[in-house]
């Protein structure tokens, strides 16, 4: 358990955290771009306080520099399910052997590489799924993406999973260590041994996929796509008026 509150240094906003789990004082940018203050329970905070004011370059360097929107323009080079593609500007959508075409008005641009990529990743998602619950024979009633900030993927007591569409732009590896992870939990609704053996049976990229989030996650979370909840409808429609 930890408890949370906001405080100022100077005229940056930090949040401080006291968990049970921290050993000592530290600072760290969440994945919405926050700087988080961490510090064990029974430590005061005003101790917690005097630590961050010695870092007022640190917090302001990653709050100014640490979480720009990230938006795709023409000619940009991005993964793709794992794959490097450049994105160009086409009379028609479609996906060549290095290239990504996107028709339509540039002002849909960014918005059509998203909803691409999201419809991409969920027919690789629906079939990894299906290969690794019938390995573990059991069943799953759903599977959806979302826009979460804190969360890769999730799977509820009803056998739901969920995943963030963003993990869309990362390596196949992180994509399929993501989708093991949220069906052993179809199994194994916790993180005990039980779990992560469990897991290790369904991929062996566990280690690389952690540590490729921790220093890409931030990266993925910077692609905004408001229209997310839309995103059948959305990419319906743009298939009707742009082919």
């Amino acid at each position: 358990m930890s408890s949370e509150e906001i405080i100022k240094i100077e005229e940056y906003e930090v949040h401080l955290v006291k968990s049970k789990r921290a050993r000592s004082v530290f600072l760290k940018q969440n994945l919405k771009g926050q700087i988080v203050l961490v510090c064990p329970t029974l430590c005061h905070k005003l101790v917690a306080i005097a630590f961050a004011e010695t870092q007022k370059a640190w917090i302001k360097a990653h709050i100014e520099n640490g979480h720009k929107e990230h938006r795709f323009q023409p000619n940009d080079e991005v993964m793709i399910l794992g794959k490097v593609y450049t994105l160009k500007r086409g009379k028609r959508t479609e996906v060549l052997k290095n290239e990504w075409m996107i028709s339509g008005e540039e002002s849909f641009f960014h918005r059509r590489v998203c909803s691409l990529a999201q419809k991409q990743l969920l027919n690789h998602i629906q079939e990894k799924v299906k290969e690794l619950t019938q390995v573990l024979q059991v069943k799953v009633k759903r599977i959806t993406l979302r826009n979460t900030s804190s969360r890769w993927g999730s799977c509820s007591s009803e056998k739901n999973l969920s995943f963030c569409w963003k993990i869309a732009f990362a390596p196949m590896e992180v994509i399929d260590y993501l989708v093991a992870h949220e069906v052993a939990h179809l199994v194994q609704m916790n993180h005990s041994q039980k779990f992560w053996k469990l897991v290790d049976t369904l991929t062996n990229h566990r280690e690389y996929a952690e540590k490729w989030l921790k220093e890409n996650g931030r990266f993925l979370q910077s692609i905004q796509y408001k229209y997310i909840k839309y995103h059948f409808l959305l990419a319906f429609c743009e298939k009707l008026i742009y082919g």
